[in-house]
């Protein structure tokens, strides 16, 4: 598997986690959205025990919008970090963390985890701000584009705001 598609991969991967967007609505309120993501780092070394097996750490750039629910959220930025195992005969895993920030710099802190099957599922686990106390879990879908250091990702989460 070339650089570039392993790249675009854990990308797509990465930002998917990022989609974690938050809405400050009703508690348990499903949310959908997509959060679109540019590759801001990728550093991949060669396993050596199969052809084309890496092992690869990244960081990806992103931004999201509600599709549905209130609009809480649209445009607020995303950052997630991943380590990415990728093997030709076992498929990919990726876990790592993100960011979601607001216009007023309150953070929401998310963590994912994605295995072989493709299924991205995250949670948050910290808030900043009038984040304090949020919780959120969600599962998310990436799609690799033509260029493979932009990705983007559709998701859902149910999340619960602190009253």
């Amino acid at each position: 598997m070339s650089k570039s598609k392993i790249f675009a991969m854990m990308a797509s991967i990465a930002f998917a986690m990022g989609i974690l967007l938050v809405s400050n609505t009703l508690a348990g309120e499903i949310i959908k959205g997509r959060t679109v993501y540019v590759s801001t780092k990728w550093e991949q070394i060669n396993v050596g025990d199969e052809k084309d097996h890496v092992v690869a750490v990244g960081e990806l750039k992103g931004v999201s919008t509600i599709i549905r629910g209130k609009p809480f959220g649209d445009g607020w930025l995303s950052w997630c970090k991943f380590v990415w195992d990728f093997s030709p005969t076992a498929g990919a895993n990726s876990n790592g963390y993100g960011t979601w920030a607001d216009r007023d710099g309150d953070t929401i802190f998310w963590k994912f985890d994605r295995k072989a099957s493709g299924v991205v599922e995250w949670s948050f686990y910290k808030g900043t701000g009038k984040f304090q106390g949020i919780q959120g879990k969600g599962t998310a879908n990436w799609v690799l584009t033509a260029e493979p250091t932009l990705t983007y990702s559709d998701w859902e989460l149910e999340v619960e705001f602190p009253r």
